[in-house]
């Protein structure tokens, strides 16, 4: 089980999102805690070099980290040389309230008629297509957002890792770009990313820790 604790696009060098402290824990160790409700081990942490000594402190004992250089295929790569088994889960840590009932769901849906499993939400905001013809509306209902945890079959996910051209593609869609049987199971809001202040304000307000005043502007 693997979590990927990204820096942040922006900031200073060790800035990782999942460190953010959300009621007095940060983001990654509520996710620890949410694997820990479902039954499942601390999973290894992947973080940058930069941000290796912070999440040591953050979670102690709690999970293995390790540094990763690169972007989320490398990072993937350097996980899987230390997991052993046959699938990995794959979890954003940035994601870190992600309902315990998305994770059980993901390892529900697992099977041998399928290569790998992702939570979805439908897509809500209006989509345009930009041709040279201007702009033309996009069937919604096509459309999905990717959430995490996702499952993957270890073989399947590492030959389309070590060949993804784009160090930073998401593995669902390198996986699927192979082909790959990927099954779709409900995902929930609450498991957006926090990856910037406003992120962390509306998990603020998704956990009851200060109100939502956008209406007073």
């Amino acid at each position: 089980m693997l979590a990927l604790a990204p820096a942040a696009s922006e900031g200073r060098p060790g800035d990782v999102p999942a460190l953010a402290e959300l009621g007095g824990t940060c983001l990654v160790g509520r996710l620890l805690a949410t694997l820990s409700e479902v039954g499942l081990p601390a999973p290894l942490v992947m973080t940058t070099e930069a941000a290796v000594p912070r999440m040591r402190r953050a979670l102690g004992r709690g999970a293995e980290v390790r540094a990763s250089q690169g972007g989320r295929a490398q990072a993937i790569i350097a996980a899987l040389a230390e997991l052993d088994g046959t699938s990995v889960l794959i979890l954003d840590a940035e994601r870190a309230l992600t309902p315990a009932s998305v994770i059980s769901e993901v390892l529900a849906a697992a099977g041998d008629d399928v290569d790998a499993v992702v939570p979805v939400i439908p897509m809500t905001d209006s989509v345009k297509l930009v041709t040279h013809d201007g702009l033309r509306n996009v069937d919604r209902s096509t459309l999905a957002g990717l959430q995490s945890p996702r499952l993957l079959r270890r073989t399947v996910l590492e030959n389309a890792v070590r060949s993804a051209v784009d160090d930073d593609q998401d593995e669902i869609l390198a996986v699927l770009a192979r082909g790959a049987r990927v099954r779709t199971v409900p995902g929930s809001h609450a498991g957006f990313a926090v990856v910037d202040r406003l992120g962390l304000w509306q998990a603020q307000i998704a956990l009851g820790l200060a109100r939502d005043t956008s209406h007073r502007h």
